[in-house]
Protein backbone atom coordinates (compact mmCIF):
# COMPACT_ATOMS: atom_id res chain seq x y z
CA UNK A 1 0.00 0.00 0.00
CA UNK A 2 1.42 3.38 -0.98
CA UNK A 3 1.74 6.32 1.36
CA UNK A 4 -0.97 8.13 -0.60
CA UNK A 5 -3.40 5.23 -0.04
CA UNK A 6 -2.55 5.07 3.67
CA UNK A 7 -3.23 8.78 4.07
CA UNK A 8 -6.51 8.46 2.15
CA UNK A 9 -7.65 5.66 4.48
CA UNK A 10 -6.64 7.72 7.52
CA UNK A 11 -8.66 10.68 6.23
CA UNK A 12 -11.68 8.40 5.72
CA UNK A 13 -11.37 7.17 9.31
CA UNK A 14 -11.21 10.62 10.91
CA UNK A 15 -13.45 12.67 8.59
CA UNK A 16 -16.54 12.25 10.81
CA UNK A 17 -14.71 13.19 14.04
CA UNK A 18 -14.01 16.58 15.57
CA UNK A 19 -10.32 16.33 14.65
CA UNK A 20 -9.25 19.32 12.57
CA UNK A 21 -5.48 18.82 12.30
CA UNK A 22 -3.20 15.79 11.94
CA UNK A 23 0.60 15.58 11.85
CA UNK A 24 2.39 12.33 11.00
CA UNK A 25 6.15 11.91 11.16
CA UNK A 26 8.51 8.96 11.10
CA UNK A 27 12.05 8.63 12.39
CA UNK A 28 14.06 5.39 12.52
CA UNK A 29 10.97 3.18 12.38
CA UNK A 30 9.09 5.03 15.13
CA UNK A 31 5.97 6.75 13.90
CA UNK A 32 4.60 9.81 15.67
CA UNK A 33 0.99 10.79 15.18
CA UNK A 34 -0.37 14.07 16.49
CA UNK A 35 -4.09 14.84 16.23
CA UNK A 36 -5.63 18.20 17.12
CA UNK A 37 -9.31 18.30 18.03
CA UNK A 38 -11.54 21.28 17.31
CA UNK A 39 -11.65 22.13 21.03
CA UNK A 40 -7.83 22.67 20.81
CA UNK A 41 -6.96 19.54 22.83
CA UNK A 42 -3.91 17.81 21.40
CA UNK A 43 -3.75 14.04 21.31
CA UNK A 44 -0.33 12.58 20.59
CA UNK A 45 1.08 9.10 20.33
CA UNK A 46 4.39 7.59 19.47
CA UNK A 47 4.03 4.24 17.78
CA UNK A 48 6.90 1.87 17.17
CA UNK A 49 6.71 -0.06 13.93
CA UNK A 50 9.73 -1.96 12.70
CA UNK A 51 8.24 -2.52 9.25
CA UNK A 52 6.84 0.81 8.13
CA UNK A 53 6.40 -0.49 4.58
CA UNK A 54 3.72 -2.97 5.70
CA UNK A 55 0.03 -2.11 5.51
CA UNK A 56 -1.21 -0.25 8.52
CA UNK A 57 -4.53 1.11 9.66
CA UNK A 58 -4.71 3.90 12.19
CA UNK A 59 -7.98 4.80 13.89
CA UNK A 60 -8.98 7.18 16.63
CA UNK A 61 -11.59 6.71 19.33
CA UNK A 62 -12.23 10.15 20.81
CA UNK A 63 -14.24 8.81 23.74
CA UNK A 64 -11.32 6.86 25.17
CA UNK A 65 -8.74 9.31 23.78
CA UNK A 66 -6.45 6.62 22.45
CA UNK A 67 -5.04 5.75 19.08
CA UNK A 68 -5.02 2.15 17.93
CA UNK A 69 -2.34 0.88 15.57
CA UNK A 70 -2.93 -2.34 13.70
CA UNK A 71 -0.05 -3.76 11.66
CA UNK A 72 -0.66 -6.20 8.79
CA UNK A 73 1.90 -8.67 10.12
CA UNK A 74 -0.07 -8.96 13.36
CA UNK A 75 -3.71 -8.55 12.28
CA UNK A 76 -5.21 -10.62 15.10
CA UNK A 77 -3.97 -8.40 17.91
CA UNK A 78 -4.55 -4.70 18.43
CA UNK A 79 -2.23 -2.70 20.60
CA UNK A 80 -3.60 0.40 22.25
CA UNK A 81 -1.09 3.09 23.01
CA UNK A 82 -2.20 5.41 25.83
CA UNK A 83 -2.28 9.15 25.32
CA UNK A 84 0.58 11.16 26.78
CA UNK A 85 -1.98 13.26 28.67
CA UNK A 86 -2.33 11.21 31.87
CA UNK A 87 -4.96 11.61 34.58
CA UNK A 88 -2.39 12.94 37.04
CA UNK A 89 -3.75 15.08 39.85
CA UNK A 90 -7.18 15.64 38.30
CA UNK A 91 -5.81 16.37 34.78
CA UNK A 92 -3.72 19.22 36.18
CA UNK A 93 -0.43 17.85 34.83
CA UNK A 94 0.60 16.42 31.48
CA UNK A 95 3.48 14.03 30.90
CA UNK A 96 6.11 13.90 28.17
CA UNK A 97 7.23 10.33 27.58
CA UNK A 98 10.31 8.74 26.00
CA UNK A 99 9.76 8.03 22.29
CA UNK A 100 12.51 5.39 22.26
CA UNK A 101 14.67 3.19 24.48
CA UNK A 102 18.05 4.64 25.42
CA UNK A 103 20.00 6.70 27.93
CA UNK A 104 18.55 10.02 29.17
CA UNK A 105 20.82 13.06 29.20
CA UNK A 106 19.63 16.39 30.59
CA UNK A 107 22.34 18.52 28.93
CA UNK A 108 23.96 18.67 25.48
CA UNK A 109 27.43 17.83 26.87
CA UNK A 110 28.80 16.74 30.25
CA UNK A 111 29.36 19.73 32.52
CA UNK A 112 27.01 22.02 30.59
CA UNK A 113 23.74 23.32 32.07
CA UNK A 114 20.64 21.18 31.49
CA UNK A 115 18.24 21.93 28.63
CA UNK A 116 15.43 22.59 31.17
CA UNK A 117 14.99 22.85 34.92
CA UNK A 118 11.94 22.57 37.16
CA UNK A 119 9.97 25.81 36.89
CA UNK A 120 11.19 26.63 33.36
CA UNK A 121 8.66 27.73 30.76
CA UNK A 122 9.10 25.74 27.53
CA UNK A 123 7.85 26.42 24.03
CA UNK A 124 6.73 24.05 21.30
CA UNK A 125 9.82 22.61 19.60
CA UNK A 126 12.21 23.46 22.43
CA UNK A 127 14.78 20.75 23.24
CA UNK A 128 14.10 19.12 26.60
CA UNK A 129 16.75 16.39 26.73
CA UNK A 130 18.75 13.93 24.66
CA UNK A 131 18.19 10.19 24.50
CA UNK A 132 21.17 8.19 23.27
CA UNK A 133 20.33 5.00 21.43
CA UNK A 134 23.06 2.95 19.74
CA UNK A 135 25.53 5.88 19.86
CA UNK A 136 23.00 8.15 18.13
CA UNK A 137 21.94 11.20 20.14
CA UNK A 138 18.25 12.02 19.63
CA UNK A 139 17.06 15.45 20.77
CA UNK A 140 13.64 15.22 22.42
CA UNK A 141 11.56 18.33 21.74
CA UNK A 142 8.45 19.60 23.46
CA UNK A 143 5.19 19.20 21.58
CA UNK A 144 3.52 21.64 23.96
CA UNK A 145 4.24 24.95 25.57
CA UNK A 146 4.07 25.12 29.34
CA UNK A 147 5.89 24.97 32.66
CA UNK A 148 8.10 22.05 33.73
CA UNK A 149 6.80 20.86 37.12
CA UNK A 150 8.97 17.80 37.67
CA UNK A 151 11.81 15.96 35.92
CA UNK A 152 11.08 12.27 36.46
CA UNK A 153 14.42 10.81 35.28
CA UNK A 154 18.00 11.33 36.48
CA UNK A 155 20.83 12.28 34.11
CA UNK A 156 22.51 9.19 32.62
CA UNK A 157 19.63 6.89 33.59
CA UNK A 158 18.36 4.30 31.08
CA UNK A 159 14.79 4.90 29.87
CA UNK A 160 12.21 2.65 28.23
CA UNK A 161 9.81 3.48 25.39
CA UNK A 162 6.81 5.32 26.84
CA UNK A 163 8.46 6.00 30.21
CA UNK A 164 7.43 9.38 31.66
CA UNK A 165 10.28 11.91 31.51
CA UNK A 166 8.75 15.27 32.43
CA UNK A 167 5.63 16.39 34.25
CA UNK A 168 4.40 19.81 33.15
CA UNK A 169 1.44 22.17 32.98
CA UNK A 170 0.35 23.14 29.46
CA UNK A 171 -0.19 26.76 28.49
CA UNK A 172 -3.83 27.72 28.05
CA UNK A 173 -3.20 28.84 24.47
Amino acid sequence: MTLKNKISKLIDVIKDTDINEIEISSFWGAQKIKLKKSNNDIVQNNISNSSSSKNSIISSDSSSESVTFNSSKNLDSKSEVPIENKDLDENLYDVITAPLVGTFYESPKPGEPPFVNVGDMVEVGQSLCIIEAMKIFNAIESDYGGEIVEILVQDGEPVEFGQPLFKFIKNNV
